[in-house]
């Protein structure tokens, strides 16, 4: 999403005394992200000998004040490394900064037929999804590749299941929505165990107690073409 790329560095002893790398990427605004609003910015930084960032400027602003604002807010915490700072002319440098979404992909929407006949009458069983407290940081964090999109199954709210794409065993996911904002993640792995059909869920919600305690029920039955025994 953001391209950002530096000579690699060697340290030596005569420069113990500079921290380490530190080249973040900026955040993405929510407000570009939500308007799939894209765009470039030129930042002017001031190095020291160490490739501190120690003042940071829009040479060329993006146009949106959003993605300038957060071009500086994370420069601001950079540290480039002495090579970087060798090649500043004067200690300045001009960095660009691109924020881009990833393209876009228009899918053909299948029934439920996608969803194996093994597994109409599964057992469910919740599992933990380590390291993913939201469901937003399962939309921006995990490798979600969806190849087939299913029907979406719930039609009194805003929903998207689809499978993922080369996953072993057999994965599907569902986001829920309220508004623009994902409240609920689930991913669905299919397994045999024991000779018995079992659908191992992982379950990720952010809202109040009482919503997603209603929502976790709802999944754990199943979905409405393969309910739970």
């Amino acid at each position: 999403m953001l391209a950002l790329l530096w000579p690699a560095t060697r340290a030596t002893a005569g420069e113990a005394a500079c921290p380490p790398l530190v080249r973040e990427a900026p955040v993405y605004p929510d407000d570009m992200r939500q308007t799939q609003a894209q765009g470039s910015v030129v930042l002017d930084l001031r190095l020291d000998a160490c490739g501190r960032v120690v003042d940071a400027a829009i040479a060329e602003s993006s146009g949106h004040p959003s993605f300038d604002t957060a071009a500086l807010a994370a420069s601001r915490g950079w540290v480039l490394g002495r090579d970087v700072a060798a090649g500043a002319v004067d200690g300045r440098l001009r960095v660009p900064l691109d924020f881009k979404l990833p393209e876009r992909r228009s899918y053909t929407y299948v029934g439920h037929d996608d969803w194996p006949k093994s597994h109409r009458r599964p057992r469910y069983v919740l599992e933990s999804l380590p390291g993913y407290a939201t469901p937003t940081a399962v939309l921006e964090g995990y490798d979600l590749q969806p190849e087939v999109m299913l029907t979406p199954p719930y039609p009194y709210v805003r929903n998207m299941l689809f499978r993922q794409r080369d996953a072993e065993p057999r994965e599907y996911w569902l986001f829920m929505y309220l508004g623009d904002r994902a409240t609920v993640a689930a991913r669905y792995r299919l397994v045999m165990e024991n000779g018995e059909p079992v659908v191992r869920v992982a379950f990720v919600c952010e809202n109040n107690e009482k919503h997603c305690a209603q929502e976790r029920r709802l999944v754990m039955k199943g979905l409405p073409f393969a309910h739970a025994r």
